[in-house]
């Protein structure tokens, strides 16, 4: 990034984290919550941060997307964001159905923050396709071409989800990478699904991070312990195996 970037990288970094601390402490009730301090931040940052993307920023990028860039990227990083959120709801609500009843109110209010949390994008996104993007649809492409993009559409929803792998070697992969590819397969399993992590990593760390946030939520099974390779078959609560005998399978380099 140049100096430029980073300044406002780093703004974008700090206002979006003193937000989140003032909403978090309203939210727990906690008596260093301070509404006035959050409105201050809000119309004394937020509002005319947006105001100065608006008159200098975007104009500068508008004219670089118009020969260098994809109008509809922004669309594709609310998608992103839309399939986290899913992602992070599903394994909530997994560990509250196995959670004890002790646990239930910290994880419903965890689950209430991503509601809310999703519910803003959904509108959000929602607003965008509805007045930028359809008027234009409706405009500019001819009528056929438009039923066959819906039909399209439509099919995507009859179309079955992608099977989590059999095995899932991270060895290949970067650290930062291999907590989402794990996180990501895990959460695609159905009940009783199943699936072998395979690691050049000790992966006690992964079992009790596992251990402290979806308790009675997962199975685990630990095939070989090091001190080169360790597999682990991973699964949904009640993963019954799935005829594939680990000692056959063939690990990548």
């Amino acid at each position: 990034m140049s100096d430029t970037s980073d300044a406002i990288h780093e703004h974008h970094q700090a206002l979006m984290a003193a937000f989140d601390g003032h909403v978090t402490a309203i939210l727990a009730g906690r008596p260093d919550a301070d509404p006035t301090a959050l409105l201050q931040l809000l119309e004394q940052d937020l509002l005319p941060h947006a105001v100065g993307e608006e008159r200098f920023l975007y104009p500068a990028l508008d004219r670089l997307l118009r020969h260098h860039g994809r109008g509809t990227a922004t669309m594709s990083v609310d998608h992103e964001f839309l399939e986290e959120y899913v992602r992070q709801i599903r394994v909530t609500v997994q560990a509250l159905a196995a959670a004890p009843t002790a646990d239930h109110a910290g994880l419903r209010a965890h689950l209430e923050r991503l509601c809310l949390q999703l519910q803003a994008v959904m509108q959000l996104h929602l607003e965008k396709e509805e007045r930028l993007y359809l008027p234009l649809f409706e405009q500019l492409i001819e009528a056929d071409e438009q039923r066959r993009i819906l039909a399209g559409m439509h099919e995507v929803h009859t179309e079955r989800p992608a099977a989590p792998p059999a095995v899932l070697d991270v060895r290949t992969l970067l650290p930062a990478q291999r907590h989402e590819w794990i996180l990501d397969t895990f959460s695609a399993l159905q009940p009783g699904e199943s699936f072998i992590l395979v690691s050049d990593r000790d992966t006690n760390p992964l079992y009790y991070e596992f251990q402290a946030g979806w308790a009675g939520a997962f199975t685990w099974e630990d095939l070989e312990l090091g001190p080169a390779i360790w597999r682990v078959r991973l699964g949904q609560p009640g993963a019954v195996a799935s005829g594939i005998d680990p000692s056959l399978i063939i690990l990548s380099h």
